[in-house]
């Protein structure tokens, strides 16, 4: 090799290295993000579940905060953080208290006639059903259980 092809060579190397070396550390920033989302994730997704599932607050984690600060009543934000700078990660997940999964508020059916006392709404699939409530000379329903297989989960604790 001559005196100008190392020189040539070395400014290259000088060059490319920086990027090269950039590039082989991706991976490894990656899934420490990655791990830090997951955890993030797990946290927020977990308090708003139980909190949904309970209709109350539970305690609030250590890498969590909960905003309460929404315009509509029982709405919350919990915001959970998972590691440090450059790698931090941060999800936020809103949820409502006092709602069933279903979008329903679930009032009584104390008449036990197969409809919610309040909205009017069937009980149980359609399945059950040969007519709409209040068509007189039909049944309100075809042989079923009140309560049965064919209750709709949302309505299942009125009838036990």
């Amino acid at each position: 090799m001559n005196l100008a092809s190392i020189t040539v060579s070395a400014a290259l190397l000088g060059f490319l290295a920086p990027p090269i070396a950039q590039m082989s550390i991706q991976p490894i920033v990656a899934a420490k993000r990655a791990n830090n989302f997951s955890i993030a994730e797990s946290a927020a997704v977990l308090y708003a579940a139980t909190a949904e599932k309970t209709s109350e607050l539970p305690t609030v984690s250590d890498i969590c905060d909960l905003d309460e600060s929404e315009s509509s009543v029982d709405k919350y934000t919990i915001t959970c953080t998972s590691g440090s700078k450059p790698f931090t990660q941060v999800v936020s997940r809103s949820f409502r208290l006092g709602h069933n999964g279903f979008g329903l508020e679930i009032t009584t059916d104390d008449d036990l006639d197969g409809f919610d006392d309040t909205t009017g709404m069937l009980t149980h699939y359609a399945e059950c059903y040969s007519g709409w409530k209040g068509v007189e000379g039909q049944t309100l329903k075809n042989n079923c259980e009140l309560g049965g297989p064919y209750v709709i989960p949302a309505y299942r604790h009125l009838y036990q």
